[in-house]
């Protein structure tokens, strides 16, 4: 359904994902214009839809947003009074949630519903495996991203086996990579990690600082207070307590964000050349945690 003045959820406003989308279909409702089918996922009505987690994100309410859009500011101008009114998040949390918006429908818990959705609108293209591919290809635009690569027909060899050292996809309280985390921790002063971990380790732009930035702790107080002998759950605890204590939502969107980083984004060179320097073929992993189980000897998680 090809609908004029109705832009891809894929274009951003100063940066973010859908924000203009959302003022367009603000626009064509108050002109009589919006789709009747489009007005289930029109703003807060249905806290799973699009609008409503971009209102929560920038933590608005939608039904002041579109009196702003009636009055007829720009783009920029609604996301600096959003900015103002809501809030004004940082770089790397519109990087986080740019990258969940824009890879739902890949791997979670909503893929059932997405396929449900494209077998309805006859959408064939194997490209097509996100919920922004689905709307624009349901409204007649190109999509943005090729299939992906054929898995390697040979089985792959990981060559990384590290004995106590568990998945990045295993969860510590809902939490990924966490548990992974505290391992590495745990395991430097027994000798058991690579020379080169060991230079790497709570690097402020690997997934240790990631982790430790999402839950605005120090990784250096984390590492003292976890080789005094803590659990995982004390350590969760003492996390929350010292830094904070992210909701359930927060949670889903930063586990998204880590547990499909490299797909569709910029650092996939960085996936590419951890596949090469494995004598790995590029479709071996999609992800970063697909590589790291698959070079440390896990089965795959997903079969796509």
């Amino acid at each position: 359904m090809k609908i004029d003045d109705l832009r891809s959820p894929y274009e951003t406003v100063q940066g973010l994902v859908h924000f203009g989308r959302m003022i367009d279909k603000i626009r064509l409702h108050a002109a009589g214009r919006l789709p009747a089918e489009y007005q289930a996922f029109f703003g807060g009505t249905n806290p799973p839809g699009l609008d409503a987690r971009c209102c929560r994100f920038l933590q608005i309410d939608h039904r002041e947003l579109a009196t702003k859009v009636r009055d007829g500011c720009t783009d920029d101008e609604l996301f600096q009074w959003a900015c103002v009114h809501g809030r004004n998040p940082s770089g790397e949390e519109v990087e986080i949630w740019n990258a969940f918006m824009r890879k739902r429908g890949w791997r979670d818990e909503s893929t059932g519903r997405l396929r449900e959705r494209l077998q309805e609108a006859r959408i064939r293209d194997r490209a097509a495996q996100t919920f922004f591919d689905y709307i624009d290809a349901d409204e007649g635009r190109p999509l943005r991203f090729p299939a992906d690569p054929a898995p390697p027909e040979q089985p792959v060899r990981g060559t990384a086996v590290i004995p106590g050292l568990r998945s990045p996809y295993e969860r510590v309280g809902g939490i990924v990579h966490f548990g992974r985390m505290l391992d590495k921790i745990r395991l430097l002063p027994q000798g058991k990690l690579p020379p080169a971990w060991v230079e790497a380790k709570g690097g402020a732009k690997a997934f240790d600082g990631l982790c430790c930035r999402f839950l605005q702790v120090d990784y250096k107080a984390l590492e003292t207070e976890t080789l005094k002998g803590g659990s995982d759950g004390e350590m969760l605890e003492w996390a929350f307590a010292h830094g904070r204590k992210p909701s359930m939502e927060e949670i889903e969107i930063w586990n998204a964000y880590m547990s499909k980083r490299c797909w569709r984004d910029p650092f996939i060179p960085r996936l590419h050349l951890r596949l090469q320097e494995a004598g790995m073929p590029a479709g071996a992993a999609l992800t970063m945690f697909d590589f790291v189980d698959l070079d440390e000897g896990r089965p795959p998680r997903f079969r796509e």
